[in-house]
């Protein structure tokens, strides 16, 4: 196999995987409406598609099996199949099946797959549809359009030759601005003419190594410290002209820096699409009907982010499936809806990406939960545990509310794999829960992005670089404005509203001794999560970009210390996450 034919092959399966994704959506929405034309002829554009490109391009067995895909779909199509659940069934085995077929192509070029016992399924499928509407044999001659249909196709793609190669390159880019009418099959090489959508053209795109891109991203950040060091420097410079051009500089860097992250920020919806198909399968297995309503699919994280949310997604979503939603005959009993609904939902908050997974089903019983930890031994006879506490008892390993293993729950692994995997990326799960009315298991993640707009503050002579998106506003208080109370501690009075007040010093663990009248100091007001507080540092020394380096090891644990940064003298600071910082302190106060 030569280069071309190689690279030839490597991009059709890299465009078949979106190819299926996107089949996936449509055999789902088709199950919803039956009678949708358009997404039949939808389905039917793409299957007639990866045939013939994995002819072109010399995958055999996809070809063979495509192509007897396709004439199913085309009965679907023309009716002679009704649309059934069974029949979605077996859309979707099909689809999965020919993923499988690319995942095992791309590991192995020359690979071969047979396919004939789902072909032999298909065929099944076909011919018992047929005899229930009484149709003809399908083993009959094809006659009329029909033949002269099939007989063009597999001309049309035989052998790769480099007139194949343009023209499979002439379809592929007819789906996406136009319509491909193909000539009559002739003694020459087949004539492909394309007509062009009024639309404007599409935006290209090329694919990029991932392990490139991170070395562009480094060295953006690099960039940044330095142009950041450069532009302190001149301000003790009279030469306007330099401070000019480095504030021009400045405005270059930030725009080739936003470019260069964006490369790798990717939405949700792909991975939230996915979601429907767990859904579905899921409900399927337990005799339940659910719904899956998805929202902010289009909210953009960090690549290696999303690679590393998908599988705790997926455990949470068969958990709303599973434990959430109650069976039919329960919902009834309880006044509600035969059908369940999970909610999946996504949105930027105070810098952090959150994931919301909600079901309106039964709720969690903490009182329960503890029951079930006391029998299986994690929890001591007569332990009494706060609600929280006993409602986190889901992430304990090897915690398991089901008597009997299943295929979708009971071996007690799924939630802890989602509270390990999430804590792995420095996020969190937070739970909240109502019996009887359903629940929400948020994720909170960071956006780990190498370069954010910090607020950098002074405290006791050191330097500390806070998120700006984390703070709404600061303030220097007057005496009147801090109060002091025996539960809360020290609040501040901001405009009718009692704040929680924090000192850096004290949280940071400094003695009580050094503190300094409030009035003397500046207050930053964090408003995080519908938890709002205030925390009072010496000074606001400004605000400015900052890379974010990894800290060591042996201070990884510290999760209000997310990093570090260089400033501007080359000196380096820590970044403090002010919502985690306070977090002991708000137990103790409590």
């Amino acid at each position: 196999m030569d280069d071309f034919e190689k690279e030839l092959k490597v991009g059709f399966l890299e465009e078949a995987s979106q190819l299926l994704a996107d089949a996936e959506q449509c055999f789902l929405a088709l199950e919803s409406n039956p009678q949708d034309g358009a997404m039949l002829d939808k389905i039917f554009r793409l299957a007639h598609n990866l045939k013939g490109s994995s002819k072109a391009v010399g995958f055999e067995d996809i070809g063979v099996f495509t192509h007897r895909f396709e004439s199913f779909l085309l009965k679907v199509k023309n009716g002679e199949i009704p649309v059934s659940s069974s029949v979605i069934s077996l859309l979707l085995v099909c689809n999965d099946h020919i993923r499988s077929m690319v995942d095992i192509l791309k590991a192995d070029l020359d690979a071969r797959i047979d396919s004939s016992a789902l072909m032999e399924q298909i065929e099944s499928a076909s011919h018992g549809a047929q005899a229930e509407e009484g149709a003809e044999s399908a083993d009959e001659e094809p006659t009329g359009l029909q033949a002269v249909h099939d007989v063009h196709e597999e001309e049309v793609f035989e052998a790769p030759t480099p007139e194949e190669v343009e023209l499979i390159r002439l379809v592929n880019h007819s789906f996406d601005v136009g319509v491909a009418e193909v000539a009559p099959v002739r003694e020459s090489a087949p004539v492909v003419k394309t007509v062009a959508a009024p639309a404007t053209a599409p935006d290209e795109s090329i694919r990029v190594s991932l392990a490139r891109l991170e070395k562009l991203i480094n060295s953006v950040g690099e960039l940044v410290i330095l142009q950041t060091v450069l532009r302190e420097q001149s301000m003790t410079s009279n030469a306007h002209l330099l401070r000019k051009t480095i504030h021009q500089m400045g405005k270059v860097t930030k725009e080739v820096q936003d470019i260069s992250m964006s490369l790798r920020m990717v939405p949700l919806k792909q991975t939230f699409q996915k979601m429907q198909r767990i859904v579905r399968d899921t409900s399927g297995m337990l005799g339940k009907k659910v719904g899956l309503v998805t929202s902010g699919d289009d909210t953009e994280l960090d690549k290696t982010v999303l690679e590393n949310i998908s599988d705790p997604l997926v455990h949470l979503i068969r958990n709303a499936c599973d434990h959430g939603i109650e069976s039919p005959e329960s919902r009834l009993a309880s006044g509600k809806p035969e059908s369940g609904t999970v909610k999946l939902n996504a949105y930027h908050q105070s810098g952090k990406l959150v994931i919301e997974v909600k079901d309106d089903g039964g709720g969690i019983d903490g009182v329960k939960l503890t029951a079930k930890a006391i029998e299986k031994g994690i929890l001591k006879p007569g332990t009494v545990l706060p609600e929280q506490e006993a409602i986190h008892l889901i992430f304990h390993p090897g915690f398991s509310t089901k008597s009997q293993v299943t295929e979708v729950s009971g071996r007690g692994v799924g939630m802890d794999v989602v509270k390990t995997n999430i804590e792995a990326l420095q996020g969190e799960v937070q739970v909240e829960t109502v019996l009887g009315e359903g629940t929400t298991f948020k994720v909170v993640l960071p956006l780990t992005l190498a370069i954010i707009d910090g607020m950098v503050v002074q405290n006791e002579g050191c330097r500390f670089v806070v998120p700006l998106s984390h703070v709404h506003e600061t303030l220097k208080p007057s005496s009147d404005d801090v109060k002091h109370t025996t539960t809360m501690g020290e609040v501040l009075l901001l405009r009718g509203e009692n704040l929680p007040l924090y000192r850096l010093n004290t949280l940071l663990g400094h003695k009580k001794s050094a503190l300094k009248a409030a009035n003397e100091q500046i207050a930053m007001v964090i408003r995080y999560a519908g938890n709002p507080f205030a925390v009072l540092v010496d000074d606001i020394l400004g605000q400015q970009q900052v890379v974010i380096k990894e800290v060591g090891q042996e201070i990884q644990s510290l999760k209000w210390m997310s990093g570090s940064a260089i400033l501007g003298d080359g000196k380096p600071a820590i970044i403090i996450e002010m919502n985690e910082l306070v977090k002991p302190s708000r137990k103790g106060a409590a």
